[in-house]
């Protein structure tokens, strides 16, 4: 709609200057036998019809037209047709509202020079005071000469075309501060569309890392439990099978074990692969119902940590836990933290340390806060690709956890006792409030 008006507006003024063509033909015909009158009247309608596309043009039509009419190169105007001046007040208001800075203001000196030609022409070439009836003015009954006079129609004309020029100035004014208006209002909705994509990136991300640290963990503890019961029921099979039967008793058909008959630790292993899923479901369908909530639901924290701890060993691992120092106070997210970067470490152990895995986790308080070391036995290093992209993965998020947390975390290989240790410093919730005092103090 707004191109269509915009391509509407471009055939206004040439309607207009035909217009204006049209009626002073009609209104002069017969009566006016002077082929200069012509001229400048066509030339004033050009300058109308092109005022907008060809300013520059225009301006210097509606200048140099009574130049012309001083110079004696066209007719000068007579008592019924000096009202074409009427054009210059049209060009300049069209190029005041359409046109640039620079030749708006031009425009208004153009309009200052013809109208000082104007005032002269119409008193000194045409005859002015002839037309008025006398040199009079006519309320005051007071004589004035041709050089007042001439003062008078310039002031007169020069007011006129400021009136003009300053209508469509300020018109052009106030499309700029409604375009700017509109631009304003646009930049912000899409500051906001950014904002929201933002937030909804930084959702998903913080999603997909809760799903990593959660599915990574449990699934890895579901993998190796399973793994040791199949291995378990293989082994028992095996010893039962190489047990010597008595001499000359063929060997009888293998009878399928009674439900009593299962190993005590297979049954053991078994139920804890159905809790450890089960635990896994539920955290799931927590976090995902968290995405429509307040984020009120409750997260495990430091007194989470042991329970991990035994869960972790349940599965084969060697895991020593160690805590040092007075507890201090973290805050829940920052409980959070701590509890996912062990979960995270104790999981990569567990992935990568071979036949028997064995990690110590060490929580040691200070006056700044908690340090916490989780280090592990020598581990394969990953091969290239998915498990380096996983671990990678788990690797950042626990960067990112600890840095969101106030603090830091370092990962790394330790050349000296081939170790893998991962070392985070996680601040107080006094020193942060310590911190955020001298900071505004």
């Amino acid at each position: 709609m707004s191109s269509l008006t915009e391509r509407l507006n471009l055939f206004i003024e040439p309607v207009i200057g035909v217009v204006f063509l049209l009626l002073w033909i009609n209104a002069e015909v017969g009566r006016t036998h002077e082929p200069g009158f012509f001229v400048g009247l066509g030339l004033y309608a050009v300058a109308i019809a092109v005022c907008r596309l060809l300013p520059v043009v225009s301006l210097a039509i509606i200048g140099g037209v009574p130049l012309l009419q001083f110079a004696g190169v066209l007719s000068a105007p007579e008592s019924t047709t000096w009202p074409i001046y009427e054009a210059a007040l049209v060009v300049g208001f069209v190029v005041a509202l359409s046109a640039t800075s620079r030749i708006r203001w031009a425009a208004l000196a153009v309009g200052a020079v013809q109208a000082v030609t104007i005032g002269i022409v119409l008193v000194w070439v045409g005859d002015w005071a002839s037309w008025t009836g006398g040199t009079s003015l006519l309320l005051l009954g007071v004589p004035i000469g041709a050089t007042q006079l001439t003062i008078g129609l310039t002031a007169l004309g020069g007011v006129l075309y400021l009136l003009a020029w300053g209508a469509g100035a300020a018109l052009h004014a106030g499309s700029r501060r409604r375009a700017e208006r509109q631009a304003l209002a646009e930049a912000e909705a899409a500051l906001v569309a950014a904002d929201f994509e933002l937030r909804s990136v930084r959702e998903r991300s913080e999603l997909a890392q809760e799903v990593h640290d959660v599915l990574a963990h449990s699934l890895t503890v579901v993998v190796a439990v399973a793994d040791g019961s199949r291995y378990l029921r293989a082994s028992d099979a095996a010893a039962s099978l190489s047990e010597p039967s008595e001499p000359g008793e063929l060997p009888e058909q293998e009878a399928v074990p009674e439900p009593d008959a299962i190993p005590e630790q297979t049954d053991e292993a078994l139920r804890r692969i159905a809790d450890t899923a089960r635990s896994a479901l539920t955290d799931l369908r927590g976090l995902l119902e968290g995405l429509h909530d307040d984020g009120t639901r409750p997260q495990p924290g430091l007194a989470g940590i042991d329970a991990l701890v035994e869960r972790v060993s349940l599965t084969g691992m060697t895991v020593r836990l160690e805590r040092l120092g007075e507890p201090g106070s973290l805050t829940p997210a920052q409980e959070l933290s701590v509890y996912r970067i062990v979960q995270e470490s104790l999981t990569n152990a567990l992935k990568h340390g071979g036949s028997r895995p064995a990690a110590s986790v060490s929580l040691a308080w200070s006056g700044d806060g908690l340090v916490l070391t989780v280090t592990s036995a020598a581990c394969a290093v990953p091969e290239a690709g998915a498990a380096t992209a996983g671990r990678t993965f788990g690797i950042r998020g626990m960067t990112d956890r600890a840095r969101l947390a106030g603090g830091w975390l370092t990962a790394a290989r330790d050349e000296a006792e081939g170790a893998f240790v991962v070392t985070a410093s996680i601040p107080a919730y006094s020193t942060v409030e310590r911190r955020a005092a001298g900071v505004a103090a």
